[in-house]
């Protein structure tokens, strides 16, 4: 039996050092976020966990790393003191990273144990791809460590498989949704130059003009009319610009672009990694509304995508819309998995939430018609594909 031992990051300049071991084992998981990476996961910490709290829990096995689970300090409430991934809705990041050809079970068996000694009386785990294989197994490893732990759904995301030719792929959409997004392409032809542009090799050096074209259009929409859009929050386009900056020097930035007379009216920014094209940003001008640039723009990336030979899948990381599943997309499941170690307060926190909050829920749902695990960043209040409604 290989000889494991544990890794535990109090910083990030720990994580900055460890970067390549980081990444070798995210190359060999089975996640394929890039954002997952050590130097992203830098980024979003020097941006939103600046004062410290961060830890992170690596299993190393003959000299390589073979699992990591990154975790911030956070107080649920402002009260219970909580380790969370190192997660928000405005860019994806923290991920449970395994060796599926290491011995996974003692490895997370390791972490747990390493994450009981930390001062927190629950693991609050957002943004958990609930049934991947990796956080089942972490699951599993919390009922060998007889920790008591909940999951819950939140909400379910649109993966388009990527498995046949364009031309199978276009006659299992319905009709009514060819038909409409043909019609909508012919109206926007007859009002000037279309063209279409994607861009899978950005240089850095080049990134700058074209991710102020994606904000500016996000800023045209009803984000920027709440003031939240990301050129009206402070810091944010610079975060966004370092990420993009950094994914294009790794080759795995992504950007589309829909232009009517040489102006954008439909934008993406995403990013790739294993064969997975990840759309993470789609915005539209809603002065073009009416003939849904959106769903054109989707529609060329789609071709382009199958035509290209090299992707297994398009993931559209947030919330699936109506619109979305008009491309008939298969889903996974974005869940919260709540662990309390064996402490007194944290077991006894976690029955009254096992026991409570279901009927919380329930009750929230009838007066409101959302549930707490909905959130405004959870489901975007306009259709970022640009279907008039």
């Amino acid at each position: 039996m290989a000889r494991q031992r544990i890794v535990h990051l109090t910083s990030i300049d720990d994580l900055r050092s460890a970067a390549p071991a980081w990444d070798d084992l995210w190359w060999r998981s089975e996640v394929a976020l890039p954002t997952a990476r050590a130097e992203l996961l830098v980024l979003w910490l020097e941006r939103f966990a600046p004062r410290g709290g961060f830890h992170a829990f690596a299993v190393e096995e003959d000299g390589r790393w073979v699992a990591a689970l990154p975790l911030i300090s956070r107080r649920l409430a402002g009260v219970l003191p909580v380790g969370t991934l190192p997660c928000n809705p405005w860019s994806p990041c923290g991920e449970l990273l395994l060796d599926p050809g290491a011995d996974t079970a003692a490895a997370l068996d390791a972490i747990l144990a390493a994450a009981a000694t930390v001062s927190w009386q629950w693991l609050w785990l957002n943004d958990t791809v609930v049934d991947s294989p990796r956080w089942r197994a972490f699951m599993r490893a919390c009922d060998r460590a007889n920790a008591a732990w909940a999951r819950h759904e939140r909400y379910h995301v649109a993966r388009i498989e990527i498995a046949r030719d364009w031309d199978f792929f276009q006659k299992n959409l319905s009709r009514t949704h060819r038909q409409a997004t043909s019609k909508a392409a012919r109206r926007l032809n007859d009002e000037g130059d279309v063209s279409f542009e994607m861009l899978s090799h950005l240089d850095p050096r080049d990134v700058r003009p074209w991710l102020e074209k994606v904000f500016e259009i996000e800023d045209r929409s009803w984000k920027g009319l709440r003031g939240s859009s990301v050129l009206r929050t402070p810091g944010m386009f610079e975060f966004f610009l370092a990420q993009a900056e950094q994914l294009a020097q790794w080759g795995q930035l992504e950007i589309a672009a829909l232009e009517l007379e040489g102006q954008a009216i439909a934008v993406l920014y995403g990013f790739s990694a294993k064969g997975v094209y990840y759309a993470h940003k789609i915005g539209y001008d809603p002065r073009f509304a009416q003939f849904s640039p959106g769903q054109v723009m989707f529609w060329h990336i789609l071709e382009r995508l199958h035509a290209d030979g090299q992707w297994q899948a398009v993931d559209c990381i947030g919330p699936l819309t109506e619109a979305l599943a008009r491309w008939r997309p298969a889903t996974y499941t974005i869940g919260r998995v709540v662990v309390a170690p064996r402490r007194l307060v944290g077991r006894a926190a976690m029955h009254a939430y096992q026991n409570w909050w279901p009927a919380v829920r329930r009750l929230r749902k009838s007066l409101t018609g959302k549930t707490p695990e909905a959130s405004p960043a959870d489901a975007p209040v306009s259709d970022p594909l640009g279907v008039p409604g």
